[in-house]
């Protein structure tokens, strides 16, 4: 199965997520740096995701976005955890994430923004 795994690389928390995934043993997984193929968010974007509402992950023909694309990369680690699928996650730690993650970028003096619009 091929999963492609599409994140900003300049957030220190999902550059290390990345580097944690344990999915390469049974998949094809290729992990891409949002911020240098801007083609692909474009694409992404005419079906109505948008990179800075969180992480892309696209498996097969299938596209999943955010706390939903944290959850089912879960479920498909060997090692899955049933907390990424709650909805306390889901519906409110996910969130707080992004703001954290939006926060740290500004003390780092990153943009938390990727700009891929033409």
């Amino acid at each position: 199965m091929k999963i492609e795994i599409y994140y900003d690389k300049e957030c220190p928390f999902c550059n290390k997520y990345t580097q944690i995934l344990n999915l390469r043993k049974e998949h094809d997984v290729i992990i891409k740096n949002a911020r240098e193929d801007l083609q692909k968010l474009r694409y992404f974007y005419s079906y109505g995701y948008d990179i800075n509402n969180g992480i892309i992950v696209q498996i097969e023909d299938n596209i999943y976005q955010g706390a939903k694309a944290i959850a089912m990369l879960d479920n498909l680690s060997e090692q899955s955890n049933f907390f990424y699928k709650t909805k306390l996650f889901q519906n409110f730690l996910y969130p707080i994430l992004k703001i954290i993650r939006k926060i740290t970028l500004f003390i780092l003096g990153r943009n938390s923004k990727i700009n891929f619009e033409e």
